[in-house]
């Protein structure tokens, strides 16, 4: 049996990782037929091995705020107002400047996009990546009441994987071409949150330790050719791909124990740029994650000639702009990653 530990050092390079595959994930959505081109495998095992990074984020959370409140008695709305006001500010102004800048440029609306403003900004609508605050803040209003139960944690982990299951069975049975609102929901990411919550509380057998980068590995490739099969069936990519499937969820699990287990080889002066670089993006992941969609459609734009030069430039003002806004929110302080605990 082992006790885990993740240091300061492992966790800002995972994120940075994490960050990385966040990004990677949405530049995929931009090349029309990706998935269906004569390189269909390589696009889907890029996408696939991405989809580690959503359960990495929430799985160091829950680590996190084991950490921090082991010994200290969690006052229910002192706890929440806290943890809550650490993103809340960044997330209502970036959802603001979403909502306008989206809303101000036809090619860059999407689908299943709620009309109501109060809907997008309380499900995190603005933009599709935002959905994952509002999920934070379902977990953190959580955590006090699953950490009542910290002395009873095989328990916990096994109703959480149950739960989380349970939905991922229930969103099969439906034929929807939508995720967002599976998404958005904290019960879709439970079981991640809960076991990183277990890796602070519990050993974990060595044999399992051992088996986490083979096992992690192993789920990959049946993801991969899993959405494979899906996609030559006629099934829309977003389904065959997501993050709600089955399938995900021992990936998740695995390939993030995997990641936080990894013994690196002595560091090479090549080997410790990428690392502080991971270091670094795991640092700034917040600012990265509000902020790269937008970054993205102006890419886009600029590449496919999208949009007039005046209102380009006016875009990438207001992008620049917020920013901006956002560094002097955080102050001198490092920028707080996406789910700093």
């Amino acid at each position: 049996m082992q006790n885990i530990s993740i240091s300061i050092q492992r966790t800002n390079a995972i994120k940075g990782l994490a960050i990385l595959a966040v990004v990677l994930l949405h530049m995929l959505a931009y090349p029309y037929g990706i998935y269906n081109s004569n390189k269909q495998i390589f696009f889907i095992s890029l996408d696939q091995l991405a989809r580690f990074c959503m359960p990495a984020f929430i799985m160091l959370s829950g680590y996190g705020l084991a950490v921090k409140y082991g010994n200290e008695k969690i006052h229910y709305f002192k706890f929440l107002k806290k943890r809550i006001w650490k993103l809340l500010p960044l997330y209502l102004v970036w959802s603001f400047a979403s909502i306008v800048i989206i809303s101000s440029i036809p090619a860059w609306s999407f689908g299943n996009q709620p009309i109501s403003l109060v809907t997008q900004m309380l499900l995190g609508q603005a933009d599709y990546q935002l959905y994952y605050l509002p999920v934070i803040f379902q977990l953190y209003a959580l955590f006090p009441l699953i950490w009542l139960f910290r002395k009873k944690a095989n328990l916990v982990l096994i109703v959480a994987l149950v739960i989380q299951i349970a939905l991922f069975i229930l969103y099969a049975s439906k034929v929807t071409n939508s995720d967002r609102f599976e998404y958005v929901l904290s019960l879709s990411w439970i079981a991640y949150f809960v076991f990183g919550i277990y890796l602070r509380l519990k050993k974990l057998p060595n044999l399992l330790i051992k088996l986490a980068w083979p096992f992690g590995l192993s789920f990959f490739a049946v993801m991969a050719f899993s959405s494979l099969k899906q996609i030559n069936a006629g099934i829309d990519p977003l389904p065959a791909l997501k993050f709600t499937r089955l399938v995900v969820i021992p990936f998740g699990l695995f390939m993030n124990l995997a990641l936080i287990v990894f013994k690196l080889p002595k560091e090479s002066q090549s080997k410790k740029i990428m690392s502080s670089s991971l270091a670094w993006l795991g640092q700034n992941s917040y600012i990265i994650f509000l902020s790269h969609t937008i970054g993205l459609r102006i890419i886009y734009a600029i590449v496919k000639n999208q949009l007039p030069l005046g209102m380009l430039l006016g875009v990438i003002a207001a992008w620049i702009f917020t920013i901006f806004i956002s560094q002097k929110m955080l102050g001198e302080k490092k920028i707080k990653p996406v789910i700093n605990s």
